[in-house]
């Protein structure tokens, strides 16, 4: 009902006018506020919905009410009868009453749907744009978790939906095969390959490299740790003595306890175990007994004692990943931890590596390949499982990339909006170009633009220089019209500063379409997901337990059917369940999941189960599989609906004759807020309807025949649109359950 009575009190407004004089927009703003709004009616016989006119009526005598509502109910009739399918409107008690013809309703939109004007129409709003969305690109480290994974989702979806609107459109992988993570990955694979340690044989590759990577940054974080925890302990000494002196000397306002605590710091600086145990207890005697704001060295041994602390908690994090990975890829950790001696000499072996990418040089770029190139086959074998392909995956190392952020470079200097700065690094300062260019100013609104590095001191281009290169591509090599980038809402700035940076290039169409498609982060219960500690949930493990949790209830439920047939209904089950769920949060809000209830998340399950009774009642009235013979099973409709003249609609008909008028707007709102979540909610409400009508009425079985033409009309109708619906959700489509 939600289509007609936008329609009807849209209306409103102008019949208001008409009849009392009252200015459009006083009304309008009535309605906008709630004051004035539509509501279902009590009784059905009064109507379907009614619109409560007291506060555009408070003015006038109540003996003039029942005249004054006559006219109004006129002339919001003439104004709606004919657009939006109202049969009557009556005035009773203050309240305008509103009757649909949802007879006239079915029969306009089956004629849209049967005859695929309605899915031609919505081709036309692309009318054949080359859309590119990019998405996905994880950092070629680790498996793909359920971040990357929502990620996925979201891209891919929205790309289906893009087709379904007529738009060409290609998805691509951006491999970011040359940052420092990959080159972290590769140091690491290379000491446990040259260990001779081998790959578990039933494990993936994707996850094998991800244990790899993890304990190698766990190892190196430790080092680091380890010699910024013993700095922060030698300022502790030192901070305590002088404090020590203090209260020795003439006095501190300081409790004799808490003083002797600071001493014994000092007295025992040579024992280092102990001075842990004494920084816990100060910290907190001195938090709790003392403002430091009152002494400066108060104030400076309460901070080094918090960043103490903090080192110190970072440190057990790292300790306590190392050790869970550690006890189950033992050999991995043993090479790793006796070949990597000091982090320093680490890191600098992983900056060659990654300038050796940057530079060319063969056989360090081969490394590189092979490493990345066999992550990339796990992330595909994953993804496909999901229903996720892309056009084309695209390299930062390509040639094309690296060329065109070099020249990026030089033609920002040449144009002066980038300058050379103390150490030889070359930056743009947006602040100052904000001031020129009122494109600038406003893409950053309220916030300042800020500056950024595009080069380094030794010549080689950071990450987001690369992204300004490869954004130039996707439009200049590519052809894109127009390009979604699916990336985390974090990195918004970043995604501002390449329009601006493409701005200034003359690529002024191009940073007006490029659009950054931002989604928030997956919160799991009970843990915080980290690459760099190995400690992530991933969307293979997540397919596995959605399918053993369906496969369960399947066999409880199914008692006779093969197992083999129910394995392979809870496979597609599966799939559907985790990119509804991954897809069922708005991607600007943070999706929370908890994966020890995935049992209880059925949102694909349910939008099967309606698009599998739907194929039932065709099954059975005409022997033909919807999924065979889609254009036989909408030319057996016309043709069997042909000489329906109308019935009286049930409460549940209406509800689903609404929800199949609303189809169109749904595609279109879900494209410009940029929001897939809004195709699942309505697929997911649709297939609600339609199991309560299925459940409380029959249909072949009907003896009215129009009452059973009108069933079978909702439910080719239903079944049409979750077909398109699955489609653009990405689900494996099932006959039976």
């Amino acid at each position: 009902m939600y289509e007609t009575w936008k329609c009807v009190l849209g209306k409103l407004p102008e019949a208001v006018y008409r009849v009392l004089g009252i200015e459009r927009a006083v009304t309008q703003e009535l309605l906008a506020s709630g004051k004035l709004k539509a509501a279902p009616t009590p009784d059905p016989r009064l109507g379907d919905f009614g619109v409560a006119l007291q506060p555009v009526l408070k003015g006038i005598s109540y003996a003039k009410w029942s005249i004054v509502g006559a006219d109004l109910a006129r002339e919001l009739y003439a104004l709606t009868h004919d657009e939006c399918w109202v049969e009557k409107v009556d005035f009773v008690n203050g309240y305008l009453n509103i009757t649909i013809n949802y007879n006239q309703i079915l029969k306009s939109i089956s004629e849209e749907f049967l005859s695929g004007r309605v899915f031609k129409e919505l081709r036309s709003i692309g009318g054949g744009e080359k859309a590119i969305v990019e998405h996905t690109s994880a950092n070629p480290v680790h498996p793909l978790h359920v971040g990357s994974g929502r990620n996925s989702v979201i891209g891919d979806t929205f790309a289906r939906l893009l087709e379904k609107l007529g738009f060409n459109v290609e998805t691509r992988f951006y491999v970011n095969d040359i940052g420092r993570q990959v080159a972290t990955l590769i140091y690491g694979v290379r000491i446990v390959e040259s260990s001779g340690v081998e790959k578990p044989r039933d494990l993936k590759i994707d996850h094998w490299y991800g244990v790899i990577y993890a304990l190698t940054n766990i190892i190196i974080e430790q080092g680091k740790l380890r010699e910024a925890i013993n700095g922060k302990i030698r300022e502790f000494v030192e901070m305590a003595s002088e404090i020590c002196d203090v209260c020795s000397s003439r006095g501190s306002e300081l409790t004799r306890e808490t003083c002797l605590e600071i001493c014994e710091v000092s007295w025992k600086r040579n024992y280092k175990v102990e001075l842990l145990k004494y920084a816990g207890r100060i910290y907190k005697l001195l938090k709790s007994t003392v403002k430091p704001s009152e002494n400066p060295a108060i104030e400076n041994l309460v901070r080094i004692l918090k960043e103490l602390r903090d080192l110190l908690r970072e440190y057990r994090s790292f300790t306590r990943a190392g050790w869970k990975l550690a006890l189950y890829y033992p050999e991995v950790y043993s090479a790793l931890k006796s070949s990597i001696k000091s982090y320093r000499e680490a890191e600098e072996e992983i900056t060659r590596l990654m300038l050796g990418a940057e530079r060319e040089e063969p056989g360090t770029l081969q490394l590189f390949s092979k490493t990345v190139n066999e992550v990339l086959n796990g992330f595909r074998e994953t993804l496909n499982k999901l229903g996720v392909y892309f056009n084309g995956f695209d390299y930062e190392s390509s040639p094309e990339v690296l060329k065109t952020a070099h020249q990026v470079v030089d033609d920002l200097l040449r144009g002066g909006y980038a300058r050379i700065i103390e150490g030889g690094a070359v930056e743009v300062n947006l602040d100052e170009l904000a001031e020129r260019y009122d494109y600038i100013k406003r893409l950053f609104h309220p916030d300042r633009a800020g500056r950024f590095v595009i080069r380094r001191s030794d010549g080689t281009t950071l990450y987001v220089t690369r992204d300004i290169a490869y954004s130039i591509y996707k439009f200049k090599v590519l052809g894109a019209s127009r390009v979604y980038n699916v990336i985390a809402i974090e990195q918004t700035r970043e995604q501002k500063q390449l329009k601006a940076v493409l701005y200034l290039l003359g690529y002024r169409r191009e940073a007006e379409n490029l659009d950054h498609f931002a989604y928030e982060m997956v919160h799991l219960k009970g843990l915080r997901m980290s690459g760099r500690r190995g400690l992530y949930y991933t969307i293979d493990e997540m397919l596995v337990d959605a399918e053993l949790s369906i496969l369960k209830k399947l066999i409880e439920k199914e008692e006779k059917r093969e197992l083999r047939d129910l394995l392979e209904i809870a496979e597609k089950l599966a799939v559907a369940n985790t990119r509804a769920i991954l897809v069922s949060v708005d991607p600007g809000k943070v999706l929370v999941f908890d994966p020890g209830k995935i049992s209880e998340v059925e949102y694909g399950v349910m939008i099967q189960y309606a698009f599998v009774r739907a194929q039932g009642v065709v099954r059975n009235l005409w022997g033909l599989e919807f999924l065979d013979s889609r254009e036989e099973v909408v030319g057996k409709t016309i043709e069997y609906t042909r000489g329906f003249e109308g019935v009286d609609f049930t409460s549940e008909e209406k509800k689903l004759v609404d929800d199949v008028l609303r189809y169109p707007l749904v595609l279109k709102t879900a494209y410009i807020e940029k929001s897939p979540s809004k195709i699942l909610e309505y697929a997911l409400n649709l297939a609600i309807d339609f199991n309560k009508f299925y459940e409380k009425y029959p249909v072949i079985s009907e003896k009215n025949e129009n009452a059973r033409k009108a069933r079978v009309l909702i439910t080719v109708l239903t079944m049409l649109i979750l077909s398109e619906l699955i489609d653009i959700l990405g689900f494996p489509k099932l006959r039976r359950m």
